[in-house]
């Protein structure tokens, strides 16, 4: 992803190593479980935004690397709090650690990792207001999860459905870009415009998610496919589809009753233009990024973020 920049690929590289120090414990059982789920895999663009967007301004390793970490490791607790809620039994093809240990001891290791991710910030420095960012990311992106739990089974509007996910994915995306602009002393008008960035992308990102349930190779993916619907949840494309093809709702009700074949209802939000019109969508927030980074002055961050918008 990052071919075209070899100063980028140095700095992740460097991370890597970076991160897996930090993941050490006293509790063998401990460094295990987090670097089995920190490293086993990702494409670790959170804090990939913070470094890059901090290398736009004044760079200092030693104050990126702790925040860049803090939030991938924040990432990964989320994670494994989300699949011990969904009971998923794998990610990216792996067990999870509640279906590998238990539930007690997955619980423990998200607990562990958020207070890791904690004391990650202090190391960067920053002024307890500069960190805010994070603490407000936790806290909108719990807003999500909640509302998205509270909302299974039921049809929202698309407005609903952004609002949600803007605070279950593109808020953390957003902080790992304004925390990387506070670590590199940006101004206040590229930090806003960063944190703007981050959160289109994210929108996109997760649409493009939503997108790939519906499409995607769970062989390929590493994840079940047409997951969020087997678990209640109902995503874009769905709600597309839905408005497209208003008989479908009772067709998905029926499906949520046991009623209904999977592979009925994935046709049907195909032919009623679903994945279309989600795409669609996706376009105008990853226009969105591109106009924002328009904005900025050019830099590294914003050549290589142009690249990475390609990716969506």
């Amino acid at each position: 992803m990052w071919d075209n920049y070899p100063e980028i690929k140095e700095e992740l590289a460097a991370f890597e190593e970076y991160l897996a120090e930090k993941l050490s414990s006293r509790n063998e059982f401990l460094q295990t479980a987090c670097r089995s789920a920190v490293l086993s895999g990702g494409k670790r663009l959170r804090p990939a935004f913070t470094i890059i967007t901090a290398m736009s301004g004044n760079y200092r390793r030693e104050v990126v690397f702790p925040a860049a970490a803090s939030v991938e490791i924040l990432h990964t607790a989320t994670l494994i709090h989300d699949d011990i809620i969904d009971c998923a039994k794998t990610r990216r093809g792996q067990p999870t650690l509640a279906e590998k240990h238990s539930i007690n001891l997955a619980v423990y290791t998200g607990d562990y990792l958020l207070a890791k991710s904690l004391r990650l910030l202090v190391e960067t420095g920053l002024e307890p207001e500069r960190l805010d960012v994070v603490a407000r990311a936790v806290s909108m992106l719990c807003e999500g999860e909640v509302d998205q739990y509270l909302g299974k089974y039921e049809f929202a509007s698309v407005h609903v459905y952004l609002k949600r996910i803007m605070r279950k994915t593109g808020i953390l995306f957003s902080a790992a870009s304004l925390l990387g602009a506070k670590a590199g002393d940006l101004d206040e008008t590229s930090l806003k415009l960063f944190g703007r960035f981050g959160m289109s992308f994210g929108t996109a990102f997760q649409i493009k998610d939503d997108i790939l349930d519906i499409e995607s190779n769970e062989r390929i993916e590493g994840k079940p496919v047409i997951n969020d619907l087997k678990e209640g949840i109902v995503t874009l494309p769905v709600i597309y589809a839905v408005r497209n093809n208003p008989g479908l709702r009772g067709e998905i009700e029926e499906y949520f009753d046991g009623k209904k074949d999977v592979r009925q209802i994935l046709k049907k939000v195909t032919s009623s233009g679903g994945q279309k019109d989600s795409h669609v969508l996706k376009k105008k927030y990853v226009e969105r990024c591109k106009k924002y980074l328009s904005q900025l002055p050019v830099s590294i961050a914003t050549r290589a973020m142009t690249e990475v918008i390609e990716w969506l």
